[in-house]
């Protein structure tokens, strides 16, 4: 693993010196490290999630199984905001993405507006111009950091969704259930947000820790 340069938190130029050293190291962690526990980030592999929305006009208990997302290896970094106090860190990043394709198996059940939605199948979601902030926060005790969030919060410029036999077996309806979900994504993502967030702090939290409680937080962060 390539050494990544340190940044000392009394220089001035230290946000600058984070983003640079996060964009440069990025390439030696897309390939996963193992012995810190990181797994390969692209394509990035989920065994299993369970989500249960439920807003106004949709419920729905959807498990995916098997995904890929692909596109994190052309992470851009824009700026990293640090904030240090004696027993807690919080590093604030803004992320660009261009594009983003997630593709894999999955089980629904639920309702969609008037449509009811039992299926299983296949689903890929490609997005482009993804804006993102990430926030990685927790406190630190004998030199670890230990996490308790990892929020994101991806804007989307454009997605395209497609999924295989939603209605067991009613083309009609899923070609119908497409139209819409391509139609009014911003709506229906926007709605879906909170939920997706809260797995992926969840998911991202626990990964996060098991790669800092092998790592010096006084070394990395000096």
């Amino acid at each position: 693993m390539a050494a990544i340069q340190t940044c000392k938190r009394d220089a001035d130029d230290y946000s600058s010196c984070l983003r640079l050293a996060i964009q440069e190291a990025w390439p030696n962690f897309v390939p996963g490290i193992p012995k810190l526990d990181l797994p390969v980030l692209d394509p990035y592999f989920t065994d299993h999630e369970r989500t249960i929305y439920e807003t106004n006009d949709m419920r729905a208990d959807i498990t995916v199984t098997n995904v890929n997302t692909y596109g994190l290896a052309k992470a851009q970094f824009l700026a990293v905001r640090p904030q240090h106090s004696d027993n807690y860190f919080k590093l604030e990043f803004d992320v660009d993405l261009p594009k983003i394709l997630i593709e894999g198996n999955y089980k629904a059940d639920g309702s969609l507006g008037t449509f009811q939605i039992g299926g299983e199948g296949f689903f890929n979601i490609s997005m482009e111009d993804i804006k993102c902030t990430w926030i990685m926060e927790g406190s630190v005790a004998n030199d670890r950091w230990t996490l308790e969030h990892f929020h994101l919060n991806p804007e989307v410029g454009k997605m395209q969704v497609w999924f295989s036999d939603m209605f067991n077996g009613n083309e009609e309806l899923n070609n119908a259930a497409m139209k819409f979900v391509n139609e009014y994504w911003p709506t229906l993502y926007r709605s879906m947000l909170p939920f997706l967030a809260k797995n992926w702090d969840e998911h991202l939290t626990e990964i996060s820790n098991r790669i800092f409680s092998k790592i010096s937080f006084s070394k990395t962060f000096p």
